[in-house]
């Protein structure tokens, strides 16, 4: 069937035409050079200092990555202010693939803590892929008076906000973890922060301090080696690498689920291409022996999802924090 058209009309349609062609052709480059991407080496930005669990993570991610994508990762250190300092650089990096971000819960909980942030962690970031997760562990001394969490909250109860308790610092996950859990059990504890995990840690050992929530990388040794004893662990099952450890659902506290957990975005507005590829070589990278196996010695579980799937629990994750960090009115100054 033949088509007439008046001359004004046809004019029109060519018009059309002409400009859809020219913004299909502007597309052109972008789409070329997400196909092509990898072309150089990525940077892998981590919002701590060197030397810490997360700093481990990513060099370990770096190299799983760069074995799949054929070019270096390179681990770019940008520590302070909780984090925020790194994952702003990386909000206003381009959106090209080549600046990704190594996430975590401090992401999820800063939101709640900061009155103001440069950025909006849940919306102005791709979250691509999910890495690893790991507990916090409720570690005593071993002399304090309770070889079980029932008898931790039955001596809480006996004295409310006696009980002192070490965290590295307000909103941090081990502050928050047992934030949660003193509304679980119905106790009043004492928190004192320190100004890092260290000092805590530190003053914890020489007993200035007996009670602390930790990671369980951070655990791990001091358990081991008798210097502290755990009560339990805020995992959903019980941790391979701590199988004698119940978790605080078996002791009644079926809520207390709090895991640490790493994983990769990237700036919005990345590519889906790179997206996907991105996705493919973290997955990729965490099943590799090389890096597994030192994940799982420190007791950190894989921590697999689709891009669509680690997108729906960092925005589940955050609204939980959000509702924890208002219930203990906790607030950061900037």
């Amino acid at each position: 069937m033949a088509i007439f058209l008046k001359r004004r009309g046809a004019l029109r349609v060519l018009g059309a035409l002409g400009a859809a062609g020219v913004s299909g052709l502007s597309a052109l480059p972008g789409l070329a050079a997400a196909q092509d991407w990898p072309s150089r080496p990525i940077k892998l930005v981590v919002p701590t200092s060197p030397g810490g669990a997360s700093d481990r993570l990513a060099r370990l991610l770096a190299t799983g990555m760069g074995r799949y994508l054929g070019q270096p990762v390179v681990v770019d250190n940008k520590g302070g202010a909780g984090g925020t300092l790194g994952t702003a650089a990386v909000s206003k990096a381009p959106a090209d693939g080549y600046t990704l971000l190594l996430t975590g819960a401090f992401n999820t909980i800063n939101p709640g803590l900061y009155a103001k942030l440069p950025y909006d962690y849940v919306n102005d970031f791709v979250h691509i892929a999910p890495m690893t997760q790991g507990p916090n562990v409720l570690v005593v001394r071993p002399d304090f008076p309770a070889a079980t969490l029932a008898d931790f909250v039955k001596h809480a109860k006996a004295q409310p906000g006696a009980v002192d308790f070490a965290s590295g610092g307000n909103g941090t996950s081990g502050h928050l973890a047992m934030e949660m859990f003193q509304r679980a059990a119905g106790i009043r504890l004492n928190h004192i922060a320190y100004k890092g995990a260290a000092p805590a840690l530190q003053d914890v050992l020489g007993g200035t301090v007996k009670v602390i929530a930790l990671n369980q990388d951070t655990a791990l040794p001091h358990l081991k080696g008798g210097r502290l004893k755990a009560l339990a662990i805020s995992s959903a099952q019980r941790n391979p690498a701590l199988p004698d450890v119940p978790t605080f659902a078996e002791a009644g506290y079926p809520d207390m689920v709090v895991t640490s957990w790493a994983g990769v975005d990237a700036p919005k507005g990345t590519p889906q291409a790179v997206i996907d590829r991105v996705a493919a070589a973290v997955a990729h990278a965490v099943r590799l022996p090389e890096v597994r196996q030192p994940l799982e010695a420190d007791g950190w579980i894989a921590f697999d999802g689709s891009p669509a799937e680690f997108d729906a629990f960092v925005r589940k994750d955050a609204k939980r924090w959000a509702e924890v960090i208002q219930a203990a009115q906790i607030r950061i100054d900037q």
